[in-house]
């Protein structure tokens, strides 16, 4: 059995859970096809879900709590002499994260 630890927060109060599972993965939408197969529940980024709460696909668990915000970070070396293909993947991920339509 995988052993797994969330952070949770409810306002002020913050809590970190210990999650023994039969089934672990390192990426959002492996995890996300197991919870729509009824494997049980994963923790999801919501612009993944969002589609699928409105549609009822998926419910949320624990509606009071929010795990940590994360953020996404691109590095890359300067930007005097960045590349026309790194411009326009900066340019992408700040359309599509900024601001969160979700």
């Amino acid at each position: 059995m995988a052993k797994a630890f969330g952070n949770f927060n409810r306002g002020q109060e913050q809590r970190t859970v210990a999650v023994r599972s039969r089934f672990s993965a390192n990426e959002a939408t492996v995890l996300l096809h197991a919870a729509l197969a009824g494997s049980g529940i994963a923790l999801q980024p919501s612009y993944l879900v969002n589609p699928l709460l409105t549609s009822g696909d998926l419910h949320i668990v624990l509606p009071d709590w929010q795990a940590p915000t994360m953020t996404i970070y691109a590095l890359y070396p300067s930007r005097r002499h960045l590349s026309p293909a790194v411009r326009a993947l900066l340019d992408f991920l700040v359309a599509r994260f900024n601001p969160a339509p979700w």
